[in-house]
């Protein structure tokens, strides 16, 4: 008798033990299906721009959208959005289970270059194509530059070390002389190689010559606090091609 009772428990135990390991499998067969549904890419979270609508950036991500988050790799997507032009560097972090978030560093914009076509330069000489931009920004011209198209390279630096002293020269200004660079019209290289500064008001021709460019600049900002209440743009043009001295021309009445 209590063979059989035995036995008969041994049943009820194994096949219990049998539906509960058969219930198990499909709840974790059910679950794993579940997690796997929600370990893809189901949303991209762009930062805030300002140069490009993040927008045009969104294109760039479409090939990830619906692979699974574990199996992609951030260096990759950075490497590959750091390939356009207008972007200078990113940071990616993953949010899972379905979710990448991105910060875009974009390049941004300090000078027009007048070829053909026109694009736009950053403060350390990247070249950026229009992207239907151009016309948003009042920035200064660069006239009379080579106009051969392969020393700019779209998402590269420019070749021509003109447009590279130049843009240094730019940035100096920008950087130390604000109120110059937001009334700089164009910069010009001369057929000399001399550099010259048309300002936007009237406009006055400030001319820079080749060398010590930046002691000039300075010295046209300490010339311009002396003027005060006058202006540059009171002069018709500014030499300073000669050692200690600004030779002026008022402007005509």
């Amino acid at each position: 008798m209590n063979n059989k009772i035995k036995t008969k428990w041994t049943r009820i135990v194994f096949s219990t033990l049998s539906i509960l390991t058969i219930v198990s499998i499909m709840i974790i067969s059910l679950w794993w299906s579940h997690f796997n549904k929600t370990m893809v890419i189901k949303k991209i979270i762009l930062s805030e721009t300002k140069i490009l609508d993040s927008n045009h950036y969104s294109t760039l991500f479409k090939e990830y959208m619906g692979k699974r988050t574990d199996k992609i790799a951030l260096e990759q997507i950075s490497k590959i959005l750091e390939e356009h032009p207008y972007i200078k560097a990113t940071r990616l972090s993953k949010r899972y289970p379905s979710i990448i978030k991105v910060e875009i560093i974009e390049r941004e914009p300090i000078a027009i270059l007048q070829i053909d076509p026109m694009v736009l330069l950053d403060k350390e000489g990247y070249v950026l194509p229009d992207a239907g931009n151009l016309n948003s920004y009042n920035l200064p011209i660069m006239t009379n530059f080579n106009p051969e198209v392969s020393l700019y390279p779209v998402g590269k630096k420019a070749l021509s070390m003109n447009v590279e002293h130049c843009i240094y020269w730019l940035k100096q200004i920008k950087e130390n002389y604000i109120s110059l660079y937001n009334n700089l019209s164009e910069m010009k290289m001369t057929s000399d190689n001399e550099m010259e500064l048309i300002l936007s008001d009237q406009p006055t021709q400030i001319y820079l010559g080749r060398d010590h460019i930046v002691k000039r600049i300075n010295t046209l900002k300490k010339f311009e606090n002396m003027l005060k209440p006058k202006q540059l743009s009171d002069f018709n043009y500014l030499d300073m091609r000669y050692e200690n001295q600004i030779i002026a021309k008022n402007r005509s009445l």
